[in-house]
């Protein structure tokens, strides 16, 4: 909130307050001048309500009248109307009596209404209330006789059963209204007439803020963009705040004054101080950067022998890597002639085992030659004999035929049996001759193995020289890379140690060089510090 009205002039906030106080003021007297309307309405809404009670007592009368035999009903009925037509009140309040078909009685003055049937659509509804309801009311437009014009009637209506009548009366708000606008007129009045001076207050209350704080404000800005008097001085008149203000500016300009007198001498030894530092760390820069040039030439050359030495290392590495290889080859060139020589060893001892199972094979083939032989002989006794049972069948006769069919029968079987035995011999002597074959390729193979098993354990030995030949090459290749790392650990350290101090060398120089900018910036800053105080008057 107090930032939103920084926002404004101390006139501004000043009038923004008259203008709340102003609509404050606008506002209860706004709902002041409503509540006296509502009063002098309800006070029109009583006078009906007494007036309506006053002819109800009339009517009343009448009827106890008619009651008591005084006056014939239709009499008093008349003498009621004429009364009620020939009554008035107020600025143009008027009553009006309506039977019960609608007819209207007594019209207040209007006299070419009686007789006549209520038309006024209000009116009517009004009537039609107070009949179900006994009493109603109604705020009606309608034309006022004394002016001519339309103007708002409070009307209300009442019932008197036992005639059937609806007694109606009407109070134009006319008077109200000419109240009203008086009312309203007087209250501007007393506003203006206290708002001007309020005003006038509020202007005069305004001057004597700001004013002193305009002086004020162009003494800051003279000192600011102006000359720079410090002398000036504000006057401090009165005990107001802005008296406050002006006492503390005159101190506040007196104690600057004194500050700038004591600074001025200080602002003249700056300078100096920052030209002689700004010498000596041009002095100082030149020989950092000389020994930072000498000492990356050093660097240089500590380089180009640690790059020598990593050459050689490598050199050495790839030699003990390629004999490495080498010893890996022999490794399992010796591990292939290992398992060779147990293959071969192997193809020996199998084929001696082969030699023996074809012997064997051989034996057993000359075995099965005597028993086809004996099965041969078994054959040919089995043929004679069933030709001489065919031979005595047949000498039998009639009584022999059966045992001719199988005569024949046993020497057909014969038959074949002699043909398979044939044929088995046959394929059996293929067999022996194939065993022959297979017993000389066994020696022949056996031989060959032997020879082969011979030079395989020849190849093992060579083998076995080769890997010690190569573990001496790797031996000496081991050395001469431990040496070789060594050399390049002691030069890496010497090359880390000239590059930290060629690194700090560098450092001193950027650092000298941070410092010279600083001496100029020091020297720049002095004279303008001496300019800007020399801008100040004391």
């Amino acid at each position: 909130m107090i930032a939103f009205l920084r926002k404004f002039t101390i006139l501004q906030r000043l009038i923004m307050m008259l203008a709340l106080a102003a609509l404050g003021t606008f506002c209860f007297a706004a709902f002041n001048i409503q509540e006296q309307y509502n009063n002098l309405e309800q006070q029109k809404w009583l006078q009906n309500d007494g007036q309506l009670d006053t002819v109800l007592s009339l009517v009343e009368v009448h009827r106890q009248q008619v009651q008591q035999g005084q006056i014939s009903e239709a009499d008093a009925k008349a003498e009621v109307a004429s009364l009620i037509n020939a009554a008035h009140y107020g600025n143009g309040g008027y009553f009006m009596v309506v039977d019960a078909e609608g007819q209207i009685l007594a019209a207040g003055g209007q006299s070419q209404k009686i007789g006549s049937r209520v038309s006024d659509k209000s009116i009517l509804n009004l009537v039609n209330e107070a009949r179900t309801k006994g009493k109603a009311v109604a705020t009606v437009e309608t034309l006022n006789p004394d002016t001519g014009k339309t103007d708002t009637q409070l009307a209300e209506a009442r019932q008197f059963a036992p005639w059937q009548w609806i007694v109606i009366t009407g109070a134009f708000v006319a008077d109200v209204n000419a109240a009203m606008e008086t009312a309203i007129w007087n209250t501007l009045i007393i506003m203006m007439l206290i708002s001007t001076p309020l005003f006038a207050l509020f202007m005069a209350l305004n001057h004597s803020i700001t004013s002193p704080l305009n002086r004020a404000i162009e003494a800051l800005e003279d000192i600011a963009d102006g000359e720079g008097d410090l002398g000036a001085r504000l006057s401090t008149a009165g005990k107001d705040e802005v008296a406050h203000l002006a006492k503390a500016f005159n101190r506040f300009a007196e104690k600057i004054g004194k500050l700038i007198k004591d600074i001025k001498p200080m602002g003249d030894e700056l300078t100096d101080d920052a030209q002689a530092l700004s010498q000596a760390v041009e002095t100082a820069n030149r020989s950092s950067e000389q020994i930072h040039r000498e000492t990356e030439s050093v660097a240089a050359a500590i380089h180009q022998m640690l790059a020598t030495s990593q050459e050689m290392a490598h050199n050495t590495q790839q030699a003990a890597d390629s004999a490495s290889k080498v010893k890996g080859q022999a490794q399992e060139s010796q591990s292939l002639m290992t398992s060779t020589l147990k293959q071969t060893e192997s193809l020996v001892d199998k084929l001696k085992a082969a030699e023996l199972t074809t012997a064997r094979l051989g034996a057993a083939s000359g075995q099965i030659g005597s028993i086809l032989d004996v099965i041969r002989a078994i054959a040919e006794q089995t043929n004679l004999l069933a030709l001489n049972a065919a031979i005595e069948a047949a000498r039998a006769g009639a009584h022999g035929r059966g045992f001719a069919v199988v005569a024949d029968e046993v020497r057909a079987l014969a038959n074949r049996t002699q043909q398979s035995t044939n044929e088995i011999q046959k394929i059996i002597s293929e067999i022996q001759a194939g065993i022959g074959d297979v017993t000389a390729s066994n020696s022949a193979n056996q031989t060959l193995s032997e020879s082969l098993q011979s030079q395989a354990r020849q190849a093992g030995a060579s083998m076995d020289a080769i890997l010690s030949l190569v573990a001496h090459i790797n031996d000496i290749n081991t050395q001469l890379a431990s040496a070789t790392e060594e050399q390049s650990l002691v030069t890496e350290e010497i090359n880390r140690n000239i590059s930290n101090i060629s690194e700090q060398m560098q450092l001193a120089v950027e650092s000298n060089e941070g410092n010279r900018h600083a001496a100029g910036s020091l020297q720049s800053i002095s004279r303008a510090l001496a300019k800007a105080l020399g801008h100040f008057k004391v």
